[in-house]
């Protein structure tokens, strides 16, 4: 059995939102997406369905040069990255698959309680922090201590296990590790 990848890609911008939240909770990053795609062509996360509104938000497929990170191309990020077994691949992608054909909503009210230290599970509803923490533990990747609707961006920063690969400009990613043939 092969070994496989999963990046963790935390990101700012610099959209009013985006500088809100910074001042408000005093981290660098407000953003996480989850990725198997070394070169981030393709991740997935809760965010905005169309980069110029805020509203409304859901599932979303991103990349580096795609949707809101092709419109925001000031974005900067951490990328980390760790080494995962078949199996916690297998069940990366199958939870994906089960998301996907799903009728998920964004959590705006989740939102709102974690701001309140109050963690809210709605079904079918998610904000990013909170999908990509349920997406790594489920999978078996990483297990959180906290509930998933209390986590937040800066959570995922220096995770054990996980590897800081990159830190800059979204859009220049270049993952020279995985562009070298195995």
């Amino acid at each position: 059995m092969r070994d496989r990848t999963i990046y963790i890609v935390v990101t700012r911008t610099n959209t009013i939102p985006s500088r809100a939240i910074r001042i408000y909770t005093g981290c660098p990053y407000n953003h996480v997406s989850l990725s198997i795609d070394s070169r981030l062509e393709d991740m997935v996360s809760f965010g905005r369905l169309y980069p110029s509104m805020p509203m409304p938000g859901g599932f979303v497929h991103e990349g580096k040069n795609k949707g809101f990170f092709r419109r925001f191309r000031d974005t900067h990020c951490r990328v980390y990255s760790k080494k995962i077994g078949e199996w916690e691949y297998q069940k990366f992608l199958h939870l994906l698959h089960k998301i996907e054909n799903r009728s998920c909503k964004f959590n705006h009210l989740g939102l709102l309680t974690l701001i309140a230290g109050i963690p809210l599970e709605r079904k079918n509803a998610y904000f990013c922090s909170q999908f990509c923490g349920k997406m790594l533990n489920e999978s078996g990747i990483h297990h959180f201590h906290k509930p998933f609707g209390l986590l937040r961006p800066a959570d995922f920063c220096d995770l054990n296990g996980f590897t800081l690969l990159y830190e800059g400009p979204l859009h220049a990613f270049e993952n020279q590790k995985a562009a070298v043939p195995a």
